[in-house]
């Protein structure tokens, strides 16, 4: 099968080493590839139209959010997602090396309006936190840094929202501090927000988290390191397979590093909708 390894321009300096370094192991390896590298002529979505005829593993190198233009463009063709982590905090990958083995994966879509993501969708602080370029995205910040940095300058700025959620046969409508959809683990380098998700079990785990004192706050985002927030009372989680999320006014969500603005979500498990290789030796080689 052949490999298509997709490159971000905007997203590396080292764009050259790194496509040096692929060809290196791929071709000690006697990998078939191809390496293509969007820039300001051509995106993902115009990159990955060329092989929707046919099946290849197509490598998203970078972080969250290549991966998941990468996932937009090519559902409901028979192409495979692959991942080179290169990005500020490669979440996504975390729970593929946790949860999957080598080899191809079936593993969990989640459609949220007409977009689709693989790992976490966020509303509320979580969503600010996420969408602020000027942290996550500044260089002059060390990359472990970036989103702590998100995280206190929105704590300091943050008010509730007010979100109306269906799930089941229940409405729940109140103040929240976030909420969020975890079809993965991890979320922002190194919060473990899906404590216990698994990518392939047909379920989302849905966080509701109330409003709560600021301090309270404080101590809850910095507990999700170690997966504490689950033990707070201010914290809901629910399993469900599809959910509505109804906002008075239009507000940002993120899902996986993208950005999304509307005032109703519709949100659904595709139960093994989506493949996924993993090959823990060809990356290792690749970041080496």
């Amino acid at each position: 099968m052949r490999y298509i390894f997709l490159l971000n321009r905007f997203g590396s300096k080292n764009i050259n080493s790194i496509s040096l370094k692929i060809k290196e192991v791929c071709e000690s390896l006697g990998i078939n590839y191809i390496i293509e590298i969007n820039d300001e002529n051509i995106n993902t979505e115009d990159i990955l139209k060329k092989y929707q005829s046919s099946s290849n593993i197509i490598m998203a190198v970078g972080g969250d959010g290549m991966i998941n233009r990468v996932v937009n463009s090519i559902y409901g063709t028979d192409n495979i997602l692959g991942v080179i982590p290169f990005g500020t905090g490669n979440d996504f990958q975390k729970t593929i090396d946790e949860t999957l083995n080598d080899g191809i994966n079936s593993i969990d879509l989640v459609r949220i309006n007409d977009k689709y993501f693989v790992n976490v969708a966020c509303f509320g602080i979580d969503a600010d936190v996420a969408n602020n370029d000027s942290f996550i995205h500044n260089k002059l910040i060390p990359t472990s840094q970036r989103y702590t940095a998100s995280v206190i300058y929105n704590f300091i700025r943050y008010q509730p929202r007010s979100l109306r959620i269906f799930h089941k046969d229940e409405i729940v409508e109140r103040s929240f501090t976030t909420v969020v959809v975890a079809n993965g683990r991890y979320y922002g380098g190194k919060y473990k927000i899906g404590t216990n998700a698994l990518l392939n079990d047909g379920l989302m785990d849905l966080y509701m988290v109330k409003k709560m004192p600021k301090l309270l706050m404080a101590k809850t985002i910095m507990g999700m390191e170690k997966g504490l927030h689950e033990e707070s009372p201010y914290v809901e989680k629910i399993l469900t397979e599809h959910l509505t999320l109804i906002a008075p006014n239009p507000i940002t969500a993120n899902i996986d590093g993208e950005k999304i603005i509307s005032d109703n979500f519709n949100i659904t498990v595709l139960k093994n909708n989506m493949k996924v290789y993993k090959d823990k030796e060809l990356v290792k080689k690749i970041n080496a």
